[in-house]
């Protein structure tokens, strides 16, 4: 069982960028008629998203909040020991994209980097991730980078679409002395609740026809929704039974943004008092692995928030992977919002 409390880590910093273009939900109301446009928002919780522009990226987006959180936080390009970028929509097949992210920020050759391909569970399983390799060697500071965008397809439903939201999210990891707890899980009996079933090696697309109607989405909501609101109070309840203490003792409950219906249930299985469950999906949509520090970073634009914020956080989607993690952090570690259009100008030369 993936469970371990860990007493010597710091959040250094914490930064998200997301695209300058917004897309108003109500601006789908000739497609979808007003009446379904208006019980999405009810139901979602979604009224605008960010989207990427032109040639941009997950990466870029990133690539952004890493460059900004470095020069706020004077952090030495050198201190890196880690680089590593979690996404389900890299730059490439290959390299990994972490590699073209190290060489656009100019990290040190003794700086490893590597990709990880996990969706909604992402930011909880990286947090994990990253823990472990500072307990030992020489990996004393990592920077974790967490984002998503969607990619247009012509034959993915509308309401699939506009659920999704583009972010890019920095955060530095290092060896300190607060405590970080996690609780972490995976069901793989659900791999196909939420899958795109074409363009790997499984399932090769030779049609050029067929390629956008075999790389939609496919999610089985119903099967997503009973998964979530049946694991996570569980998931919840053995964290407390392994750490002790309960969701009362801090100050937010940080949720990956799913949907409006799916938080209002978790909140009210947890007895969690809304006040404590930022929502930032209104404006910013469902943005996958990057929905957690997103929520984090809103937060503190938006509220009067401790000089240092105890957080509980938890992470659930595709794979079936879901996890709680509990860690602190200094307010003024974290940036604000961060708006871009930037894009790596020189991948597009050829």
């Amino acid at each position: 069982m993936a469970n371990v409390a860990f007493n010597n880590i710091y959040i250094g910093g914490i930064a998200c960028a997301v695209p300058e273009k917004v897309e108003k939900i109500t601006d789908y109301i000739d497609q979808l008629g007003e009446n379904e446009v208006y019980k999405f928002i009810e139901t979602t919780g979604v009224k605008e998203r960010h989207c990427v522009s032109g040639n941009q990226t997950t990466s870029d987006l990133c690539f952004v909040a890493a460059e900004q959180l470095m020069k706020e936080k004077q952090i030495d390009k050198e201190s890196i020991d880690a680089l590593i970028f979690l996404t389900q929509s890299p730059d490439y097949t290959l390299p990994a994209t972490s590699h073209v992210i190290h060489k656009r920020l100019g990290l040190s050759k003794n700086c490893i980097a590597f990709d990880i391909n996990l969706g909604c569970s992402g930011y909880v399983y990286g947090l994990y991730l990253a823990s472990t390799m500072l307990q030992g060697g020489s990996i004393k500071r990592i920077l974790f980078l967490a984002g998503e965008m969607s990619v247009e397809n012509p034959e993915a439903s509308i309401k699939d679409v506009i659920l999704f939201g583009h972010a890019g999210t920095a955060t530095i990891i290092e060896r300190g002395n607060t405590e970080m707890k996690c609780l972490l899980k995976a069901n793989g009996e659900g791999y196909s609740s939420l899958i795109i079933p074409g363009g790997a090696v499984r399932n090769p697309i030779m049609d050029g026809k067929n390629y956008y109607k075999q790389t939609a989405m496919h999610m089985e909501g119903a099967d997503v929704f009973g998964f979530t609101i049946t694991e996570i109070p569980r998931a919840f309840k053995e964290f407390f039974d392994l750490y002790g203490g309960d969701i009362h003792d801090y100050d937010y409950c940080v949720f990956h943004q799913a949907n409006l219906l799916i938080l209002k249930q978790l909140a009210r299985k947890l007895k969690l008092p809304l006040e404590k469950m930022p929502i930032s999906l209104d404006r910013y949509a469902n943005t996958s692995s990057a929905s957690i520090p997103l929520g984090i970073v809103d937060l503190c634009e938006r509220e009067q928030v401790p000089e240092m914020i105890k957080l509980i956080t938890s992470g659930f989607g595709v794979g079936l992977s879901w996890g709680v993690t509990s860690f602190e952090v200094e307010s003024k570690n974290v940036l604000p919002m961060i708006y871009t259009s930037d894009y790596y100008e020189e991948a597009y030369r050829g």
